[in-house]
């Protein structure tokens, strides 16, 4: 009887560890990231009343007689399957959807792993668990800055820092890139022309170079020794200039010579229709004006009136067009800069470049002969077939100078409005305001000048048998000798899940499962109890015997 004893109370001791296991998954059933446990129970050893023997020829085999002694609690195992992931305003709040643990460092140095990802950071910017201060661990180089970039991390230590709020270097502009529409109707450069009325003849129709003054038809009355003709006139600066020669014995080529030694910036020509010319040598805005007259005291005369020189084409630049921009120079500072597309010719264009002198002065403000194709597409920019699309500035205060490359090829030529937008690749100085999260767990600070910066590499564990870590308590665990060491890796590779930003897991802790595993337990316990009490009535009945 008292072995029925022994054993109901075996079956107590089993069925009240299934009690505190569901106990401690119905507390846990709000905890983050908590992994719930189940019992397994074993039988107990068997006392053997008879052992069995084989069969013989002349009788059958005997089947062994064994009396078990109760049970025990083989196995308390961890349930690892996912919790439900919830959506949080944690800027710091990740989870894993899958499998894997996030590694931190205790102060004494042992590593611990988690799967609740309900991350802070501390006084110093670093990334930790504000409920036990563990520090976040990361892998790799990334924000060691190895690449030359912005140095957040440490050679050497895995802590993860975050400085939100740091300064972020902004970078030079090195390229812009043009879209847009130069109109093919605009209006290429022109000298300014003056031109006679009409052409110069005499009676056998347009003068020549050789011709006389006397043998012009408008002269009216012969000229005579003595006799002199007036040039007067200005040149395109709008300076003025006076010049005479001999009216008896000048030729129609003698006006043109003399024409030509006293005009500064243009030339005179006689046309083969008799028509005189003159032409300034640029293009642009002019003041050319030319009078013929005959000096008081003339002999002769002739009326120049009906050959009196008018500007025949207005002197004007190419149509031009302007945009503007801001462009940054290596300290992150901003400069206004100015493009102004100039037409050259009926394909070409120019291109000049311009800051204020409070920024800096060009170098190479200009690039010239921006081609395109009769079909309007573009051709090239640059000299001779050779590339130049860049300019050079040199900024105040910074001593080398700053090379930009420009790029036209999005820029067409069709009869069009003027359309043209720009895009650089400079940016300003800014601050580390918030941090994102890839799939994989590298964190990315944002700065708010737009720049994009790599943090850090959390450092995602994975274990030949997660089942067999060791739980101690604050929802972490330690690896334990059947669990094997944690192989450390990017999330989302291997057998490692992916990370979420901005989500934490659940509990996975079943609620209509563990009340059943309640009533399981109760009916068990309940059930050996019994037991108990038929084993003491039965004591209770044999010690009664001797009455």
């Amino acid at each position: 009887m008292s072995r029925a004893l022994m054993t109901g109370i075996t079956g107590l001791r089993t069925h009240q560890t299934k009690l505190d296991v569901v106990a401690n998954n119905l507390a846990n059933m709000n905890t983050v990231g908590f992994k719930s446990q189940s019992t397994v129970f074993s039988d107990l050893v068997y006392n053997v009343d008879r052992s069995g023997s084989a069969s013989s020829d002349n009788a059958g085999g005997i089947n062994p007689q064994a009396i078990g002694t109760g049970v025990q609690t083989a196995q308390v195992t961890r349930n690892f399957s996912p919790g439900t992931l919830e959506t949080t305003t944690g800027d710091f709040d990740y989870a894993i959807q899958g499998e894997g643990f996030f590694t931190l460092m205790t102060p004494t140095g042992e590593p611990v792993f988690t799967r609740a990802g309900a991350f802070a950071l501390d006084d110093r910017g670093r990334l930790v668990d504000p409920a036990t201060g563990y520090l976040v661990q990361r892998i790799g180089n990334l924000g060691e800055a190895s690449d030359g970039g912005v140095q957040f991390q440490t050679e050497g230590d895995d802590t993860i820092y975050i400085p939100i709020g740091s300064a972020i270097p902004g970078t030079q502009t090195a390229n812009i890139d043009f879209t847009g529409n130069l109109p093919s109707t605009s209006s290429p450069p022109e000298a300014e022309v003056l031109s006679s009325f009409r052409g110069f003849e005499d009676g056998g129709g347009a003068a020549t170079g050789a011709t006389l003054i006397n043998d012009l038809t408008i002269n009216t009355t012969p000229y005579a020794p003595g006799d002199t003709i007036e040039l007067v006139g200005t040149n395109p600066d709008g300076s003025s200039f006076t010049a005479t020669l001999p009216a008896d014995t000048a030729t129609m080529q003698d006006v043109v010579d003399t024409l030509n030694a006293n005009l500064v910036d243009a030339a005179a020509a006689l046309q083969p229709d008799g028509t005189l010319t003159v032409t300034a040598d640029d293009t642009g805005e002019a003041l050319l004006s030319l009078t013929f007259r005959d000096v008081a005291g003339n002999t002769g005369a002739t009326n120049f009136s009906g050959n009196s020189m008018f500007v025949d084409t207005e002197g004007s630049n190419g149509d031009s067009f302007d945009v503007s921009m801001d462009m940054f120079d290596e300290r992150g500072e901003s400069h206004r800069m100015t493009f102004s597309f100039t037409k050259d010719t009926i394909n070409t264009w120019s291109v000049t470049a311009s800051i204020p002198s409070s920024s800096g002065t060009m170098i190479d403000e200009q690039v010239l002969n921006l081609t395109f194709n009769e079909d309007g597409s573009y051709a090239i920019a640059g000299i001779n077939g050779v590339g130049d699309a860049n300019i050079e500035i040199q900024i105040n205060g910074i001593t080398n100078p700053q090379t930009i490359e420009l790029d036209f090829s999005d820029i067409s030529h069709l009869a069009a409005d003027y359309t043209m937008t720009q895009v650089q690749d400079g940016i300003p100085p800014g601050a580390l305001s918030s941090v994102a999260v890839s799939t994989s767990g590298e964190l990315t600070g944002l700065a708010s000048n737009g720049r994009a910066l790599p943090l850090a590499q959390l450092a995602i564990a994975s274990f030949p048998n997660s089942a067999a870590l060791e739980a101690v308590g604050a929802n972490y665990f330690q690896k334990s000798i059947s669990s094997g060491d944690p192989a450390l890796g990017l999330g989302a590779t291997g057998s490692r899940g992916q990370i979420m930003g901005g989500q934490l897991e659940r509990s996975n802790v079943d609620i209509a499962l563990e009340f059943t595993q309640l009533i399981v337990a109760q009916r068990g316990f309940s059930a050996n109890a019994r037991t108990i009490t038929v084993a003491d009535e039965m004591l209770e009945e044999l010690t009664n015997i001797i009455r």
